[in-house]
C-alpha cells in the first residue's frame, strides 16, 4: 500500500529548527542551548509551508531513551511548541508481537491496519536515532512481515497468555513539567501532580479560547477535558490516555520522564499521521 508523504520544505525545516533553538535557549537559560542539528522536527506527516507547520507540530531533543529489548527502559525528552502550535491527540497502548500467522484474539487489531506507514518496531540508539547495521539499513527488533504486532482496538483489553506471543512492550506513561510558556492539554484522565500557587488548572485563559475553538473545528480532538499548563505545572499521564497539546501564545516549552518510547507504535487519532 502506498503512503503519501508530506515533507516541510528545506526553507521552513531551517526555520522551524531556528525558532525552536531560540525558545529552548528563553526558556533554559543556563542549559548552554542546544545545536539545531540535534532538534528533531516533527511534522506528523500534516505539513509542507511554515505557515502549515505553525500550526500542526513539535520541535523536541531526546536527552537519552534506554529500552531494552522487553521493552523497560526510560526516556528523557524536552519538548518545544511555537505559539499556537498543536502536538496532535495520540496515546500509547501495549503492543504484543506473535508468531507469524497466528489467530488474533477479538478485540485486537495488527498494527499496519492502525498507523500510516508502520513497518515493525525498530532498534534506538540512546539519541533516539534508529540503530542501523554496517550497510547502513535500519535495524528492526520485528519487522511486521514476519510477525504479527498488535495492539488492542480500544487500548485497553490484555491479551491472553500463550506460545503464539513474543514479546508485550508496555505503552508509555510519561509525566510533563511545564517549564516556560503556557498552554493547554486535552486529556480526559490526566492526573495534575503539582500546580503552582494560584494556578487553578481547570480555570482556562479567556484569551486561549478562541484558539481552542479553531483547533477544536479543524483538527481531529476526542478528549474533553482541557487542563491548564504553566510553568511549573506537574501532570502524570498514564499509559493509554489520548492527549494532545496546544501551546499559548507565547509558545510552551516542557519537559518529558517517561518510561521507553516507541514512537512508531503511538496510535492517533487523525489517521493521516507518520510519526
Amino acid at each position: 500500500m502506498s503512503v503519501d508523504i508530506k515533507n516541510l520544505n528545506v526553507e521552513a525545516s531551517a526555520e522551524a529548527a531556528e525558532r525552536y533553538a531560540a525558545l529552548y535557549k528563553q526558556a533554559l537559560p543556563g542549559s548552554g542551548g542546544i545545536e539545531q542539528s540535534r532538534i528533531e522536527i516533527a511534522t506528523f506527516n500534516c505539513s509542507e509551508t511554515m505557515e502549515e507547520f505553525e500550526k500542526v507540530g513539535l520541535g523536541l531533543e531526546t536527552v537519552v531513551i534506554f529500552r531494552s529489548e522487553d521493552g523497560q527502559g526510560h526516556t528523557g525528552k524536552v519538548l518545544l511548541n511555537l505559539p499556537g502550535q498543536l502536538l496532535l491527540e495520540h496515546g500509547h497502548v501495549d503492543t504484543i508481537v506473535l508468531k507469524k500467522e497466528t489467530g488474533i484474539a477479538p478485540g485486537f487489531v495488527k498494527l499496519s491496519g492502525l498507523i500510516n506507514g508502520f513497518t515493525g518496531i525498530k532498534k534506538y540508539n540512546s539519541d533516539a536515532s534508529v540503530a542501523t547495521d554496517a550497510a547502513g539499513s535500519e535495524i528492526y527488533l520485528y519487522r511486521d512481515s514476519e510477525v504479527e504486532i498488535v495492539q488492542a482496538a480500544n487500548g485497553m483489553d490484555e491479551y491472553p497468555a500463550g506460545d503464539d506471543v513474543i514479546a508485550i512492550f508496555p505503552g508509555k506513561s510519561e509525566t510533563f513539567k511545564a517549564v516556560y510558556g503556557d498552554g493547554v492539554l486535552f486529556a480526559d484522565t490526566a492526573q495534575v501532580v503539582y500546580a503552582p500557587p494560584g494556578v487553578n488548572p481547570d480555570v482556562i485563559p479567556k484569551e486561549l479560547l478562541p484558539m481552542i475553538e479553531k483547533i477544536r473545528e479543524e483538527q481531529a480532538i476526542t478528549t474533553r477535558r482541557m487542563i491548564y499548563m504553566t510553568r511549573g505545572m506537574n501532570v502524570l499521564l498514564s499509559k493509554n490516555t489520548k492527549h494532545a497539546f496546544m501551546a499559548g501564545k507565547s509558545g510552551c516549552v516542557y519537559l518529558e520522564f517517561s518510561t521507553p518510547s516507541m514512537d512508531e507504535a503511538d496510535r492517533f487519532t487523525d489517521k493521516r499521521v507518520i510519526r
